[in-house]
């Protein structure tokens, strides 16, 4: 029984295996027809499609937000609990798949299993039937049918994101359908490109600009089409795909087709470019703007405003609908990255309290700009030969100093500020103390400990300071916010990235869309920046500049496992040696000693092109011997 066939299953599969995306739950397991004899039925049956969507707040997904080179969790987390640790460990192999997005079971205890052909199938299946629905009414039709566009659009996407280039499913599988049809070879890369493109613009067609009713926040819009349309397009215009000659000169189909073009395409970000103006223009229209909290407007200082009002998008309106095109609705994600981002209140250590496992890491600390906007090796105050000492007068480490907003929103630090429980805590990060290394009678280090911090380096960006732990009761207070997937901040950010590839220089347009994102945050124009540099900068040094400027604003929401990737990048950033403090330093003499950072008890492992991709599951190239592998697996 091949892929195709088994995602036909039967609709009460589909119901009972589909998570609880929007807390929408179908009223029973009804057969086709029942499931189109009413709107409330039809509506059901399109909730159960929204519940294959992945929960990506947590650690489970590749890069979500953990895998890339600025965040990890703590040392003693296992792959079993911390499956996204499979790519990082060169644990993911085509037989033992901990990531598997093509079937509802087969990845190991820990893994994550979610089957997106059998959700494409099911909006499949609406588009064909809801013209049947009796009540339906002409909005709840055109917009209903824009949803499943979008949703066929999306889990393409996803795919086509994990795996290369793609089965294209362009319609309903019949039961009935031979073997040509079922059994079929990948698409090429710029064919999936184009189909997905076609279901975000047949589903803008449709959709409204948001959801209006604020219950369904996390449904399909338009802004939210346009959002992904950009990210679609950016992907294939970047370097991985676009004529990637070095990693896929072999990915063939056995008719020998290249399933990536191995010719570089300038029109490729041209392409995205005009998406995201157009992106950029139809979201402005409708009233997304970047967030700054109201409350933030008194404050005289711009940096300390800068600061509040990066932090406050992330964590202060439980419905970020100013900035946000798209986001997820889960209620138990960003409650669990609250209690692992958390420092803990008191000893001795207990494991009910907030855990500190998140931890932010060294490579991100160093990417971030000085209060300048610039990057420390460029911006001529820093010296960067005392850049790792500490400072007895402050009591902290120089790169700790003088950096930008969005670092002190982001990032704690030894004997730095962390607002939680609504104070404004120091942390004590030194062996023995309270947020450090947990230390036996004797003086010596509790290696047992599953709940320490690694790098030196705690993530504030989720922890608003009202979230806090009584240790009476042992129970959290936790703010409830739902958690981005695309921001308009991004699709600034894109533009201007297409635009320079493309033109080779920024043009007036770019800089007014990355000033937008550093005004919100409290830096100067990046023009002026620039100037105490001498000068703007050009070629690859602008490129890098202006990965570092997407990093920045978008570290730790996982699009830094994405980014490096399509840059190509990847196998330098995770093979590299990165830095730690001396977390077992029980003293600012020990503590502030550069070491290597170790996550865990072997060595991370990247293989070029290897784990640029995930590989196919064993089974699926057994059932359909048209379907070829990845490289290097």
């Amino acid at each position: 029984m091949n892929r195709i066939t088994r995602i036909v299953i039967g609709i009460a599969l589909a119901l009972s295996s589909a998570c609880n995306y929007l807390d929408v739950v179908p009223e029973d397991n009804a057969t086709l027809d029942d499931a189109f004899k009413s709107q409330d039925k039809a509506l059901s049956y399109l909730f159960s499609i929204y519940g294959h969507l992945p929960n990506n707040i947590q650690y489970w997904m590749p890069g979500q937000p953990c895998g890339g080179d600025d965040l990890a969790v703590a040392v003693k987390g296992t792959t079993r609990w911390f499956c996204y640790k499979s790519m990082v460990y060169g644990e993911e192999s085509a037989s033992t798949v901990y990531h598997n997005f093509m079937r509802h079971s087969g990845a190991p205890t820990g893994g994550v299993n979610y089957d997106y052909y059998s959700a494409i199938r099911y909006a499949y299946t609406f588009l064909d039937r809801i013209q049947q629905v009796p009540d339906i009414s002409e909005t709840n039709l055109r917009e209903w049918q824009g949803e499943a566009w979008y949703l066929i659009g999306y889990f393409h996407w996803a795919l086509l994101e994990y795996y290369g280039p793609i089965v294209i499913m362009d319609h309903e599988i019949s039961l009935n359908a031979d073997e040509t049809e079922l059994y079929k070879p990948r698409n090429t890369f710029d064919e999936c490109v184009d189909f997905i493109v076609e279901c975000f613009d047949k589903a803008i067609e449709m959709l409204p600009p948001r959801q209006q009713n604020i219950r369904w926040y996390g449904r399909a819009s338009a802004a939210a089409a346009h959002g992904f349309k950009v990210r679609t397009l950016l992907f294939a215009a970047s370097p991985l795909f676009n004529g990637n000659s070095e990693f896929y000169s072999r990915l063939r189909n056995s008719d020998g087709t290249y399933l990536v073009s191995q010719t570089y395409d300038p029109a490729k970000w041209e392409r995205a470019r005009i998406a995201a103006e157009q992106a950029i223009s139809y979201a402005e229209q409708n009233g997304y703007r970047l967030y700054e909290n109201p409350a933030n407007a008194s404050i005289a200082d711009n940096f300390e405003r800068g600061v509040r009002n990066f932090h406050d998008y992330f964590v202060e309106p439980e419905y970020n609908t100013d900035e946000y095109l798209c986001a997820y609705v889960h209620t138990e994600g960003p409650k669990k990255i609250q209690r692992l981002s958390g420092i803990r209140t008191e000893l001795p250590y207990s494991a009910d309290d907030f855990t500190t496992s998140y931890q932010v890491l060294f490579p991100a600390v160093e990417m971030y700009y000085t209060k300048n906007g610039l990057p420390l090796a460029d911006d001529p105050t820093i010296d960067l030969t005392t850049l790792y000492d500490y400072d007895p007068d402050t009591q902290v480490a120089n790169i700790n100093q003088n950096r930008e907003p969005r670092f002190y929103a982001c990032v704690g630090y030894n004997r730095g500020e962390f607002e939680i429980a609504n104070e404004v805590k120091q942390v004590q990060a030194y062996a023995g103390e309270v947020h450090g290394y947990i230390l036996k009678n004797d003086g010596s280090i509790n290696s047992s400990v599953e709940y320490v911090n690694s790098s030196g380096y705690f993530l504030k960006k989720p922890v608003h300071r009202t979230t806090a732990y009584d240790k009476t009761t042992k129970t959290f207070s936790y703010k409830k916010f739902v958690y981005p997937v695309i921001r308009l901040a991004e699709l600034y950010l894109s533009y201007a990235e297409a635009d320079f590839e493309y033109n080779g220089k920024l043009s007036a347009q770019s800089l007014e869309y990355l000033n937008k994102v550093r005004s919100r945050c409290g830096l100067p124009d990046f023009e002026e920046s620039w100037q105490l540099a001498g000068g703007m900068p050009t070629g690859s040094k602008l490129r890098q500049v202006l990965h570092m400027e997407r990093n920045n604003e978008l570290m730790f929401e996982g699009h830094r496992y994405r980014d490096m990737r399509r840059w190509k990048e990847a196998d330098k950033c995770m093979n590299a040696t990165w830095k730690a403090w001396n977390v077992w330093g029980k003293n600012a003499a020990e503590y502030y000693t550069i070491k290597d950072f170790k996550d865990f008890d072997r060595p991370r492992k990247f293989e070029t092109p290897r784990h640029y991709l995930l590989p196919y599951p064993i089974e699926e190239l057994q059932i359909n011997e048209n379907l070829v592998q990845n490289p290097g697996w």
